[in-house]
């Protein structure tokens, strides 16, 4: 089954699905290559994008997705 086939969501923003398909599988090849600190940082980087997309977060820093921000706990 391909990505088309099990992508639901509503047309918007973001990669057609052929890019993202060719996208995930070169993460994925070479993702078995990273040291496991390699991947937590790389997991860590995707984390920081979703968290800054959620309404109405604050923002501590704007370059918050390139450099990791301080954990808090609430």
């Amino acid at each position: 089954m391909s990505l088309a086939e099990t992508d639901h969501r509503v047309p918007g923003p973001g990669l057609c699905a052929s890019d993202f398909a060719a996208l995930r599988t070169e993460v994925l090849r070479t993702g078995v290559k990273l040291s496991d600190e390699q991947l937590l940082d790389l997991a860590d980087g995707l984390h920081s994008l979703i968290r800054l997309r959620r309404p109405g977060r604050p923002i501590r820093r704007h370059d918050g997705w390139i450099e990791p921000e301080p954990r808090a706990f609430a």
